[in-house]
């Protein structure tokens, strides 16, 4: 799909999916009646952009909301950069106004709808891209009441960027409002710590208030209950049945058994203590999951705050400038620094873990509070320089204080997670060509979407296929990835051991984005 140039096309064209001839990718569509409108607004005022014709739009739609094609009063207070309109510009009404808006902010919706799709990437029960299309679409439908506090006055703000903002807030509130909620009957208490991921379970433990002391914990003891407790597959998670004692003693034995090697300053726990943090976990996990957001009814008749200096970013497209900031600024980084990052944010490794590992390589790494203050270090280091490169890239920007600042950290941290998965992922390439399995791989995949649910016997067959050699790639990649971040991280020969199951798991979800498994069965 092409971006718009055309200025009349930006106000007479719609996003189609699904259309003869497009592979399923979006396509524009132009309705005639507002091309050959939009042409004429054009020639009645030479030279102006997109946003004076936007915000011209929105001031038809608020003056004309209730009496139509009258004429509008020039120069009035809250428009600025307006000039009277020519005499000879045809007026037009606020449905027609409303129509040229709605066509502008196809692009908005999409990117909206894009990184929706890529925020709610880990429901097991995917959107498609196109169904947050169409709840961008009707979040932006009027768009008179989608920018009813936009304010013309703020000199920051504009009207595509003021949408972006707004569309995936209602996109998120649509989304947890009724597809969480419907959710929430759908498992049992053990049935959803079985589907819950390790971030979700860490974020809703921080959402409970769980202190980041008892945290690796927590998820320690539910990494031990993920893997001991496993239910006959005739269970589904709607009615599976809680752990018995022999379980959670299992579990017990299991965390116990690994604080040791992971040398963490805790106690070993009892089966009874066990269930206790089970319980939590689960009353964390419901609560994140069914986490409550306006009504869209009610939304509307709240006003926006001033937007931050990162909203003002948002709205200027900047996502892609940051990510390449961060990406940059990360060179700069002294090696521990890059280590302790690529650990982190690449693997999800604790601080716990990224202190055994380093130890015999960095004297001043042997615990997990010197770990802590050195990442806090460098975290703190390269905020700083985002936010010297961000006032380079927008001389306006200023952070009033520390809330507006940690808004920025929390997208830094975002665009380093990035940065370094993405570095391990391109690893994983160079180490899959090494194995031919991935095209019969690649084949098997092709020929279960081509089948789709035409021939379910043979679909069985070839997913049982594709799962052995899946469980095979994992096995084998995982090694060679181990011993390729030991080697080019200059770390010890198998100091990566005590580690294994997550590099497991990071190559499991390199396979599953690789091959479009997450779905499949």
């Amino acid at each position: 799909m092409k971006k718009r140039e055309d200025i009349i096309k930006k106000f007479s064209t719609f996003l189609s999916f699904g259309n003869p001839g497009s592979d399923g990718n979006p396509i524009w569509l132009t309705d005639p009646e507002l091309e050959r409108r939009m042409r004429s607004l054009v020639e009645s005022e030479i030279g102006a952009n997109e946003e004076f014709w936007a915000q011209y739009f929105l001031k038809v739609i608020r003056e004309k909301s209730t009496q139509e094609d009258t004429e509008i009063q020039g120069g009035q207070k809250g428009m600025r950069n307006f000039s009277r309109p020519p005499h000879d510009r045809v007026i037009p009404s606020s449905l027609v106004a409303d129509k040229h808006l709605s066509a502008y902010l196809q692009e908005a919706c999409l990117w909206a709808s894009q990184k929706s799709y890529q925020r709610f990437k880990y429901l097991q029960h995917k959107y498609p891209l196109e169904e947050f299309f169409q709840i961008a679409n009707a979040a932006a439908n009027p768009a008179g009441k989608l920018l009813k506090n936009f304010n013309f006055e703020h000199p920051l703000t504009n009207i595509e960027g003021y949408a972006k903002t707004a569309i995936i807030r209602l996109i998120s509130n649509t989304i947890y409002q009724h597809d969480l909620e419907a959710k929430r009957g759908k498992f049992s208490d053990y049935g959803l710590l079985k589907d819950v991921s390790a971030k979700e379970l860490r974020e809703a433990l921080l959402y409970q208030g769980i202190s980041q002391k008892k945290l690796d914990s927590y998820c320690l003891v539910w990494q031990c209950f993920d893997k001991i407790y496993q239910p006959a597959r005739c269970q589904g998670g709607r009615s599976l049945e809680p752990p018995h004692q022999h379980n959670l003693q299992e579990i017990a034995d299991c965390y116990n058994q690994k604080i040791k090697k992971l040398d963490f300053t805790t106690t070993t726990i009892s089966s009874e203590k066990v269930q206790q943090i089970l319980s939590i976990c689960v009353r964390a996990a419901r609560d994140y999951r069914t986490k409550r957001f306006l009504p869209l009814e009610e939304y509307e008749n709240i006003s926006d705050p001033i937007p931050t200096p990162w909203d003002n970013l948002i709205q200027k497209e900047a996502w892609e400038q940051v990510q390449s900031i961060v990406s940059n600024l990360f060179v700069s980084v002294p090696e521990a620094g890059q280590t302790i990052l690529k650990l982190w944010q690449g693997l999800n490794l604790t601080q716990t873990e990224i202190a055994i590992i380093l130890k015999n390589k960095y004297p001043d790494l042997q615990k997990q509070y010197q770990v802590a203050r050195q990442s806090s270090r460098y975290i703190r280091n390269i905020l700083k320089n985002l936010v010297l490169e961000l006032k380079k890239f927008d001389p306006d920007i200023c952070f009033q204080d520390d809330k507006e600042l940690e808004s920025i950290k929390d997208t830094m941290n975002e665009c380093l997670r990035f940065h370094c998965q993405k570095i391990f992922y391109s690893t994983l390439d160079k180490i899959g060509e090494q194995f031919p399995e991935q095209e019969k791989l690649s084949m098997l995949m092709n020929q279960i979407h081509l089948l789709e649910q035409t021939n379910y016997q043979q679909i069985t067959v070839f997913l049982s296929e594709a799962s052995k050699i899946v469980s095979h790639l994992k096995k084998e990649i995982t090694i060679y990835l181990k011993t390729e971040l030991e080697q080019s991280m200059n770390l010890e020969s198998d100091s990566l051991e005590i580690v294994h199951h997550k590099i497991a798991d990071f190559v499991e979800e390199w396979l599953k984005t690789k091959f479009y498994i997450a779905n499949q069965g």
